[in-house]
């Protein structure tokens, strides 16, 4: 049975879907909004303007969570526009051939739609209980992330520099809409931070799936370089973003030993699987356990901070 949700239609060899199939329809149409959304993706920056929020703010109000339905939706608008542009490379990839477009279920004109609502409607959100900055900022990563970093994924490795913009300025966009005021310097410091892990996560995400994006044609260090050798590097990036944590004393940040001792906890942890790493050259071979590691690390320092800013 083939889906076809622009056209509300069930190819079958029966003239009138029967109510098995019209559940299998919209479960299968559900999935494949979510899929356009990067609904995971989506989350996790919606996650990141909340932490710049509460940590500037130091409350959680309506306010808030009307920040975050928009930055949501912007967010989702950005990957569906992502999946329009992508849908021919992303066909060359067992990973991604089973996405809407690629596997035929959607058409571009149907993604194209949903992009439109998901962006309008996050862009009119922050608009109306943030501020223009705010909706400038979304518009601009999802330029950003569509027109500059997509586009060099496909000729330089070095892309991965431009990706992480797309990481960092979520945060700014909570604290805009926390403050109505430019960041100040705890804020970068954090951007600065966001930079040194989200190194790591691109350099490890290119290394396990870099067989596919060769097949596809995009830029990939597993031309040049061995595996164990981008762990390596990725290993680096991650003890430099352990030493950046260090310094967050000296920008007020933290207010609390006992956060503090939990910053410390963490990093503790990522030292003690680096080590472990380093020690096993097995290890070297599996980005899979640094990948976990980096982003474990990059979630427990933001809930920290925002626990920390929230029991006063």
């Amino acid at each position: 049975m083939k889906l076809n949700p622009l056209l509300f239609t069930l190819k079958s060899n029966q003239e009138t879907p029967n109510k098995g199939s019209w559940s299998l329809f919209f479960y299968q149409y559900i999935k494949d909004i979510s899929s356009l959304s990067k609904l995971i993706i989506s989350a996790s920056i919606t996650f990141t303007t909340l932490t710049g929020y509460v940590i500037s703010k130091g409350e959680i109000d309506s306010t808030l969570f009307l920040t975050l339905i928009g930055v949501f939706l912007m967010a989702a608008g950005a990957s569906t526009i992502n999946h329009i542009v992508e849908r021919r490379t992303d066909a060359l990839m067992p990973r991604t051939e089973d996405r809407p477009i690629p596997s035929g279920r959607m058409t571009v004109l149907h993604a194209s739609i949903w992009a439109s609502i998901f962006l309008l409607s996050g862009t009119l959100f922050l608009f109306a209980f943030t501020n223009p900055v705010c909706a400038i900022l979304g518009l601009f990563n999802a330029i950003w992330y569509n027109l500059v970093y997509t586009s060099l994924k496909k000729i330089s490795v070095w892309a991965v520099f431009a990706g992480t913009v797309t990481g960092i300025i979520p945060y700014f966009m909570g604290v805009l809409a926390a403050t109505n005021q430019l960041p100040n310097a705890a804020d970068y410091f954090i951007g600065f931070y966001m930079f040194l892990w989200q190194i790591p996560h691109f350099l490890l995400l290119v290394s396990k799936y870099g067989k596919e994006y060769e097949a596809a044609g995009l830029a990939s260090l597993t031309k040049s370089s061995k595996t164990e050798n981008i762990v390596l590097i990725s290993y680096i990036w991650m003890i430099a973003s352990c030493i950046a944590s260090l310094y967050l004393p000296l920008f007020g940040i933290l207010h609390h030993r006992q956060t503090g001792f939990i910053i410390l906890a963490i990093l503790l942890f990522v030292l003690a699987v680096i080590a472990k790493s380093l020690f096993s050259k097995n290890k070297l071979h599996d980005p899979r356990t640094p990948f976990i590691t980096t982003n474990i690390m990059q979630a427990g320092f933001m809930l920290t901070l925002v626990f920390d800013r929230l029991i006063g």
